[in-house]
């Protein structure tokens, strides 16, 4: 599970941002369940603020420590500092796995790496290896094979030894992998997967697709059914599309294909895979405006899938930004990051790192945060 993450000199976050997913002790067990890290974690902020660099740094981490090895040896590491300054850019998560906490450290501009750093916790911090420049300067016994690895300027070790088949890295190679966004460097990518593929998927996986047609049919979309059907076109090549079941009067089975459905249909048609395959796998899902075309009241059913222990077994995690204020009631102040910016520097803090009485576990948020006391709102 994901514990925290943060970066410093990363896009807006100048001085430095640290987001922790874990409770702490003045968590009430009502709303912690008894659990040290929250499965759900929703961030709000006007727009502009720096919410989709949230998630950027959680994007960056996996791309860089599963993939940057595909990178050309000379090709430039696709990252930006605060206003392109010659600074360092400093990123890190905590994270754990088997019951053993890790945490990883990277710091690097557009040309190299300049330090990447894991450290595992088990009754004290230790380090597994301290990589400087492309110099492997300690290591600990369990993880020599990266000794015999070549690094290069712009590529982690982790991806490097995944190239290498090196099995001492695979858990944490896999925990980043378990990573699915809809962000990169450039911000939002949408969900670039067509209908024809995820019907396709459907029809592969019917334990998805099963749970898929319950959650659109009780979202009051009009949907009763979803049926996948095929046809070829004149080459040969077998596309699959849906097609949606309605009860319009009395006249049932009312068909409509893909097109014909509203946007918020179309949206959780394409997306409800990724919710679902995350909860399957146990992994994160980092979601920049999932709430859009989506009505507020669909927010909580889905939110549901990860706080239940039958639809989350494998404890995965959800990080969200969203420009609905409703949920903040159900969110509460130890599960709910505001993002604000001044003078083109953002910062960002859990709601319940904020000193007072303003916010209380019997009040609601919604009202205060919209008065603009909390922050994280636009300035008219």
């Amino acid at each position: 599970m994901l514990l925290g993450f943060g970066a410093k000199n990363f896009c807006c976050f100048r001085e430095g941002v640290d987001i922790s997913m874990e409770f702490g002790p003045t968590c009430p067990k009502s709303i912690s369940k008894e659990k040290p890290v929250t499965n759900l974690l929703c961030v709000k902020g006007a727009n502009g603020s720096g919410k989709t660099n949230i998630i950027k740094i959680i994007a960056f981490l996996k791309h860089f420590c599963c993939h940057s090895f595909n990178n050309k040896p000379d090709e430039e590491i696709y990252i930006s500092s605060f206003f392109s300054n010659n600074d360092p850019i400093e990123l890190f998560c905590r994270f754990i796995i088997n019951g053993v906490k890790y945490k990883y450290e990277l710091c690097l501009d557009k040309d190299k790496v300049i330090s990447e750093v894991i450290t595992k916790t088990i009754k004290r911090e230790s380090t597994i290896f301290k990589r400087e420049g492309n110099k492997l300067t300690s290591c600990i016994k369990d993880f020599s094979g990266l000794k015999k690895i070549k690094l290069r300027k712009n590529a982690s070790v982790i991806s490097t030894a995944n190239q290498y088949d090196n099995d001492q890295t695979q858990n944490i190679y896999k925990f980043f992998e378990s990573i699915t966004t809809n962000v990169c460097m450039i911000g939002k990518t949408g969900y670039d997967i067509d209908y024809n593929t995820v019907s396709e998927l459907y029809k592969q996986n019917k334990d998805i697709f099963k749970k898929a047609i319950n959650i659109i049919s009780k979202s009051d979309l009009g949907v009763t059914n979803i049926h996948i059907n095929k046809r070829e076109d004149e080459e040969g090549t077998t596309f699959y599309y849906p097609v949606f079941t309605h009860d319009a009067n009395d006249v049932k089975h009312s068909l409509l294909t893909y097109h014909f459905e509203s946007t918020g249909t179309q949206l959780l048609f394409k997306t409800l895979p990724y919710y679902l395959e995350t909860l399957k796998q146990g992994g994160i899902l980092a979601i920049d405006e999932f709430d859009s075309d989506l009505h507020p009241h669909i927010l909580p059913k889905i939110t549901a899938l990860f706080e239940n222990e039958e639809t989350n077994p494998n404890n995965a995690q959800m990080i969200f930004s969203t420009h609905d204020s409703s949920i903040l009631d159900h969110m509460g102040k130890y599960r709910t990051v505001l993002v604000n910016k001044e003078s083109s520097e953002s910062y960002a803090y859990r709601l319940d790192e904020i000193p007072g009485e303003i916010i209380r576990n019997d009040r609601s948020l919604t009202s205060i945060y919209d008065s603009g006391k909390l922050g994280g709102v636009p300035k008219l």
